[in-house]
This record gives C-alpha cells, structure tokens and sequence, in this order.
C-alpha cells in the first residue's frame, strides 16, 4: 500500500504526483517502488501525453549507486505508472533521494526528492524447496527424494576451504523408529559452494526402515518317506510269509504304498519365496515434516530457520504407510 506524500502539483497542461516509494530502505540487491500519479490541472484540462523518467541522487563516491526507471515511461493523463528503484549486491549503503520528471507537450515537472535507504547488511544465504519429495508417499522400507537450493543474499560468498553442510534440523513427530535425511552435493563433494550470485542445489534422501527379504526358505521332504516306512514294513513281512499268489498281491500293495509316499512328499515339502526380516524395525505410518537448515564452516547459519522472526524455515512431508503384508 502507497502513503501520498505530497498534493498534486505541475504544470498548466498537467499534474504529477510521487507516493512515497515501498520499502523506503532496502538491503543491496534490494528492489522498491512508488505509484506515480498523472493528473488534470482542472476536470475540463484536456488530456495530454507525458513522458516520465526518474533519477537516483546519492553521496559523491557512491559504488553502484541504485538505478531507476519508470514503466510505462508515457501516460496519457488522468493515468498512473510506476516507478522502480533496484540496486546491486555491491550498492553502497547510504541514503539517497529519488526525483521523478514529467515532460508534456510545452512543459515540464519535477517531483520534490523522495527518500530511499540502502541499508548496511551482512552477506547471508537463504534455502529454498525447489523441487518437491517424490514419490510423496511410501511403504516402510522405501526411499525418497527432493531438491533443494542454496540462495546466496547480498554478494554472500562461502568461506575459503570451506563450504555449506545442510541438516534436518527437525523431525515431527517423534517416533521409536522415525525416517533419517542425507544430502547429496554437485560433484560428490561434501558440501555446497556459492560464488556470491548463483544459487546451487543440492539432493535430499529420506530413508525409511521395513521389511529385508533375506531369500527362500525350503521346508523338509523328508517327512513324506517317514511316513512310508511303516507301511513297506508290513508289505515285506507279509510278502515273505505268503504264497505266490500271495506275494502278488503284496507287491501291488508295495506299489500303491511307495505311490503315497511320493505323494506325502509333495505335500510335506515346499519353498517360501517371501521370507523376511526387521532387524533395523519398522518406520511408523504417519506424515513426517522435515525442517531443513545449513550452516556453513564459520558457523553462519541460513537466514530463513525456525528462529527466524522474518521469513519461514523451509520443510518438506513425506507420508509412509505399513509395509505389504508377506503373504
């Protein structure tokens, strides 16, 4: 929102009115802008086309002072535009006063300055989700991934032999068994490097712990044989006490008895292709919420934390569900 600063004043073909610029003071690389208000000098002054452009007045010396430009820079009054203030990484910090010119067909106007400050700040870095946790849910034992980026603020630059390690810094809810994060950094390095003006990803991995398959189990067959044994037992004897014919029938039934063994074998042996293990446990069911921090190796800490009064800690969910059952 815009505060008026002044009553509208020009020309005879013509008004012009500066707000106050929004924010008044700014950090380097910092943006600001301000209404600029085209006006009638009376409600029966015809219409007239005017050109606008602004200018940034600082200390003599200043480096990279603030630029400025007006967009649209031509209205047809009544009419509005905009003027924009943006400044550098390097702009020296002081304050400064913005003037806007308006040229009509015959004449032209000058606004009394408006203040700007550039504020003194310290290099920092922001981190931002860039890419969200895929998949977003998963079963206990599965992984995931997200991407997320390192943004430098006024010219910061990490330190020499040094870079940015970042962290999960939180974990909700807390549980027995809860999911772990790791970083992976460009080029397998150990951590991330900014050169002051260029943001730089990095890859999130979310582990969660489940179900091992540790290979096939064969039951035992040879509890199909036991169970024959007796049986050709009695066959023999009664093979060896008969007669011939005797003996014949014996051996039919010798016959159907080792047919029944091999079918008891079957039954009595199988393989169990789904045999598992826990040995790490299992992750709950629920949607974990990550907060994401970096701190670099002079113990400067990313701007945007859960501390922080002024900007909101960067944080990623992850659903996980029960394992499949092993049937």
């Amino acid at each position: 929102m815009f505060a008026s600063t002044a009553v509208a004043q020009g020309t005879s073909e013509f008004t012009l009115t500066a707000e106050s610029f929004s924010p008044n003071a700014v950090a380097p690389s910092g943006v600001s802008s301000a209404e600029i208000i085209v006006g009638l000098p009376t409600p029966s002054s015809p219409g007239v086309t005017v050109n606008l452009s602004c200018q940034v007045t600082g200390q003599p010396g200043a480096t990279n002072p603030p630029q400025c430009i007006v967009s649209p820079a031509s209205v047809t009054s009544p009419g509005t535009t905009t003027a924009t203030v943006t400044t550098q990484s390097t702009t020296t910090t002081q304050a400064y006063s913005v003037t806007i010119t308006g040229t009509g067909p015959t004449t032209t106007y000058t606004t009394p300055a408006l203040p700007l400050t550039v504020l003194a700040v310290s290099p920092a870095f922001t981190i931002s989700v860039t890419g969200a946790v895929a998949p977003t849910s998963v079963p206990a034992g599965n992984g995931a991934q997200a991407t997320v980026t390192v943004n430098p603020l006024y010219g910061y630059v990490t330190p020499n032999g040094g870079g940015i390690t970042l962290s999960c810094a939180s974990m909700t809810p807390l549980v027995t068994i809860p999911p772990t994060c790791s970083f992976a950094y460009p080029n397998g390095s150990t951590s991330l490097q900014l050169n002051g003006t260029t943001s730089q990803p990095a890859t999130l991995n979310i582990t969660t712990f489940g179900p091992i398959t540790t290979g096939a189990h064969k039951k035992s067959t040879a509890f199909g044989f036991w169970l024959s044994l007796p049986l050709l037992g009695l066959v023999g004897f009664g093979a060896a006490a008969g007669g011939k014919r005797i003996r014949g029938a014996w051996t039919v039934m010798a016959l159907l008895t080792l047919s029944g063994a091999f079918v008891l074998t079957a039954g009595c042996g199988s393989t169990n292709p789904n045999s598992t293990t826990t040995p790490n446990g299992v992750t709950p069911a629920n949607t974990y919420i990550f907060t994401i921090a970096g701190v670099d190796s002079n113990g400067v800490v990313s701007s945007n934390t859960a501390s922080s009064t002024t900007n909101t800690a960067p944080s990623v969910s992850l659903t996980v569900t029960a394992p499949p059952k092993t049937p």
